[in-house]
């Protein structure tokens, strides 16, 4: 280095803006280490040269590349091809990440003009997007034509098949509601639905006869919304999620039927429910 200045990694952290801190770690990795190391006291020495990998690693970092992904671009023997696809793939990330904040921005601006338009309180109820894994269940056989009206008595012989099989306090379980027809998300004049009555397994068991033991496909993206309500009576939940749909611009899956899970009944008689309606985006 005879004719070249070199600076105290204090200087050269001076010169680059970059902590100290960043440098030591930075060299720690391999990804940028210092020209010399002084064998007496340790110190770490860097040249002007230097500061131009310095300043690539920035730029990669400001592109949003990992330390992995900057080392791999530094390296003379990665072709120009693969920094190419890397940043290409970083591109086609950011444009998904800029959806999905678009999306959201646009959940936060419809809420908005609800509070502002009606107004709103801490018991309205709240529309969350999520995810919803496979699950192993217990149905029993699919009810055509059934009334909400009926839906307790559904839920009662499931309760009886579920014990006749061995599994203890089955009324303490959630209980599900499958809407085989997408169609019982409207408003039918007769009030009558094709669905399935079902109750997640906790456990193997040998089920009655009059059970079936199927596994509920995973759903990607599923509009929830939790609500108190009796499995026979009345509920808006259902209207305000079709109302929140239509709003943020949603439409419901056709892949997979809708589902109601029924959670423990409260003192009123009420149970904790919560509506799950496959959805897309239109």
């Amino acid at each position: 280095m005879e004719g070249e200045a070199v600076f105290k990694i204090s200087e050269f952290s001076r010169l680059s803006q970059v902590s100290m801190k960043t440098l030591r770690y930075y060299d720690q990795i391999g990804l940028l280490k210092p020209a010399s190391i002084d064998p007496f006291n340790g110190y770490r020495y860097y040249t002007t040269e230097q500061l131009f990998r310095l300043n690539r690693i920035l730029a990669y970092k400001d592109l949003g590349l990992t330390l992995e992904q900057i080392a791999q671009a530094l390296d003379v023997q990665i072709p120009l091809a693969e920094v190419r696809g890397m940043l290409r793939l970083k591109q086609a990330e950011i444009h998904a990440l800029i959806e999905q904040e678009s999306t959201r921005l646009a959940r936060i601006e419809a809420r908005l003009h609800l509070i502002e338009r009606e107004g709103e309180t801490q018991s309205g109820h709240d529309v969350a997007l999520k995810s919803i894994k496979a699950l192993r269940v217990a149905s029993l056989p699919t009810c055509a034509n059934l009334s909400s009206s009926h839906l307790p008595f559904f839920f009662e012989e499931l309760n009886r098949s579920l014990s006749r099989s061995g599994l203890s306090e089955p009324a303490t379980l959630p209980h599900m509601v499958l809407w085989q027809d997408t169609g019982a998300c409207r408003d039918d004049q007769d009030d009558t639905f094709d669905v399935e009555v079902a109750c997640p397994l906790p456990e193997q068991v040998s089920v009655d006869a009059h059970l079936t033991i199927r596994t509920l496909p995973a759903l990607p993206l599923v509009a929830s919304l939790m609500h108190e309500c009796q499995p026979h009576g009345t509920c808006t939940a259902l209207l305000d999620l079709g109302r929140w749909m239509e709003q943020n611009g949603y439409t419901i899956s056709l892949s997979q039927p809708c589902r109601e899970v029924y959670f423990a009944k409260g003192e009123n008689q009420f149970y904790v429910t919560e509506a799950q309606i496959p959805v897309e985006k239109g």
